[in-house]
């Protein structure tokens, strides 16, 4: 006698496939949030260089019209070359260290330091930020982690911080904070700016959302991306703000060791 026919079910199937696909999705995620990332910083790089250079040549191009200079003044072509000098200066700064392109990602000592200016005068450049001040907290100089990682999550955070700076205060400062705990590093990023209302302050890390109105609308990821690296990779992001008395972020990572990941 033949067996019965084999029979499906539907739902079943359809369920494990779900399990299958969140699974797979699960270990993509890290790779996309390296890749988001990647995109926002080249569009930020995109952004600065075109600002920069068309800034550079508008100024150029009305100095070329000077019939004379006013008193105390510098010449049209001194003020040419310092033009072009500060603009060689910014595309300068914009060349990543050796280490700190994601394809070489791996750990390493970081200095803090230097990375936290570089990133700071880059991100005042692109916001209009000038009379901005960062001030540095730092009981450590150097980490032992990812660069390329490490200045993803800097950029995005302290490009935050002075998008939001409140137009109403006399000065706009940015802290950065860093001490070293038995199991890894506590960055602190603060800032005076114009703060979130906590309906805003819950919901900040979400993916696709960005606050309003005291925040642009729009949408926006950056944020939640940064969360998804640092939670990819083993640590923690979470952020307290005010209406009208600024944000804190703190991040938290691991701790790992250089030796484990030379090659």
């Amino acid at each position: 006698m033949s067996d019965p026919p084999v029979t499906h079910d539907r739902p079943t199937a359809l369920r494990d496939a779900a399990r299958v696909r969140a699974a797979n999705l699960q270990q993509l995620l890290p790779y996309v949030a390296d890749l988001e990332l990647e995109v926002d910083r080249l569009r930020r790089h995109h952004r600065l260089v075109h600002q920069e250079v068309r800034g550079a040549l508008d100024h150029i191009r009305d100095l070329c019209t000077y019939t004379a200079p006013p008193d105390g003044a510098l010449t049209p072509l001194a003020e040419v070359a310092r033009a072009a000098a500060r603009l060689a200066e910014t595309l300068r700064e914009l060349q990543d260290p050796p280490g700190y392109h994601p394809s070489h990602d791996q750990v390493i000592a970081v200095a803090v330091r230097p990375l936290a200016e570089h990133v700071f005068r880059w991100q005042q450049r692109l916001q209009g930020a000038e009379g901005a001040a960062l001030r540095l907290e730092l009981e450590t100089e150097h980490v032992e982690w990812f660069p390329a990682r490490l200045r993803h999550i800097l950029d995005n955070l302290l490009s935050n911080a002075l998008k939001y700076r409140d137009p109403d205060k006399a000065e706009s400062w940015v802290r950065l904070g860093l001490r070293e705990t038995p199991q890894g590093y506590e960055f602190r990023v603060s800032d005076n700016g114009v703060g979130m209302p906590p309906e805003d302050r819950d919901r900040v890390l979400d993916l696709f959302y960005r606050a309003a109105p005291v925040r642009e609308a729009g949408l926006g990821v950056g944020l939640a991306v940064v969360k998804l690296l640092v939670e990819q990779s083993g640590g923690s992001l979470d952020v307290g703000s005010g209406e009208g008395q600024g944000t804190t972020f703190v991040v938290v990572l691991p701790r790992y060791d250089v030796a484990d990941f030379l090659v």
